[in-house]
């Protein structure tokens, strides 16, 4: 089974990269700042890449609303694309109808991000993932 060119836009995926350590900003009594090491990390993206596929916002009247073991009618779309065209993982991000954006930290800020993969559902031709919204 092939998917018609018409039917692919253009969209942006990151996936979960790197942990770095989280930071706290501490001023003195003379007002000089410093950074402190928390000691804690926490897991952020890597850079964004464009990719087409095909994507579709989930209706709850669907007549079998349970696939691969889950309800897909609580979440918000599917994606489909080529059999290994794109290596999303659960977490993974998506953009959709906004541009990624960095945070002040200088990574990519998640919250910026449509919607975020919560299954992957491989086939024989597709891959298609069940994708939850982001709330901004």
């Amino acid at each position: 089974m092939m998917m018609l060119n018409a039917n692919m836009q253009k969209m942006y995926y990151a996936n979960q990269d790197t942990l770095v350590p989280i930071y706290e900003t501490y001023i003195d009594e003379e007002g000089n700042e410093y950074q402190l090491d928390t000691g804690e990390v926490k897991l952020v993206y890597g850079e964004p890449t464009e990719f087409f596929g095909n994507i579709s916002m989930s209706s709850s009247g669907e007549a079998e609303p349970v696939e691969y073991g889950i309800d897909i009618s609580s979440y918000s779309a599917v994606l489909v694309v080529g059999k290994g065209l794109i290596p999303l993982t659960e977490n993974s991000l998506i953009w959709h109808t906004t541009e990624p954006t960095r945070g002040t930290n200088g990574y990519v800020d998640e919250y910026s991000a449509d919607y975020k993969v919560v299954k992957v559902s491989p086939s024989l031709n597709m891959d298609k993932y069940v994708l939850q919204r982001v709330v901004k």
